[in-house]
């Protein structure tokens, strides 16, 4: 067991090294919501950074396997609001609803149970994507990734289940929070659990 535990750190770090990551600050999510208005209100005192935004979305994906109807109203309030189409469909929050290939994206989580805890701290297919406490998400920036102050920028979420994290691309939203833009890499296959 200590080999494969070295193996997997030797594994880990040359993954680093070899995307050219700098760490951001880990983002800790204090208790999950059970409620939109929760969930509304933990986005507003979290996504305001980029790397909010980015843990925002990881908890809306983790609250869709456990509330349907919750993680998509939350996946939805985690993408900007550009990107958002107006809808009066019972899955719509404020009269918005996701786009279609967002939508598409939703799907995923259906096909691949894992995604829903991948992207926690400590969940690796050896631990069956069992995340550590308390939850936390962290993300990376690579010298492409662009420049915060332009109000884009491209991160890196850290997970244990592919061999490279996983780029999204979040953006300041018109009511000042970051969202994210393009998400489609957080919804592709994981390894399967041990």
């Amino acid at each position: 067991m200590k080999a494969i535990t070295s193996l997997f750190l030797l594994c880990f770090s040359v993954s680093l090294v070899a995307q050219n990551l700098t760490g951001r600050n880990p983002v800790i999510i204090p208790s999950e919501p059970t409620t939109i208005e929760e969930f509304k209100s933990l986005q507003s005192s979290i996504a305001i950074t980029p790397e909010g935004a980015a843990a925002i979305l990881v908890l809306a994906i983790s609250l869709y396997n456990k509330n349907q109807d919750l993680g998509t109203k939350a996946v939805i309030l985690s993408v900007l609001s550009k990107n958002r189409q107006k809808s009066t469909k019972p899955s719509a929050v404020d009269g918005m609803d996701l786009g279609g290939s967002d939508k598409y994206l939703l799907g995923q989580l259906d096909k691949y149970k894992m995604l829903s805890s991948g992207y926690w701290k400590g969940a690796e297919p050896t631990n069956g994507y069992t995340p550590s406490l308390p939850l936390t998400v962290e993300t990376y920036t690579n010298p492409y990734s662009g420049d915060e102050s332009t109000g884009k920028l491209k991160l890196f979420v850290a997970t244990r289940g592919a061999s490279s994290f996983r780029p999204v691309s979040v953006e300041k939203d018109t009511d000042g929070l970051w969202r994210a833009k393009e998400m489609s890499s957080l919804f592709v296959g994981m390894m399967p659990a041990k």
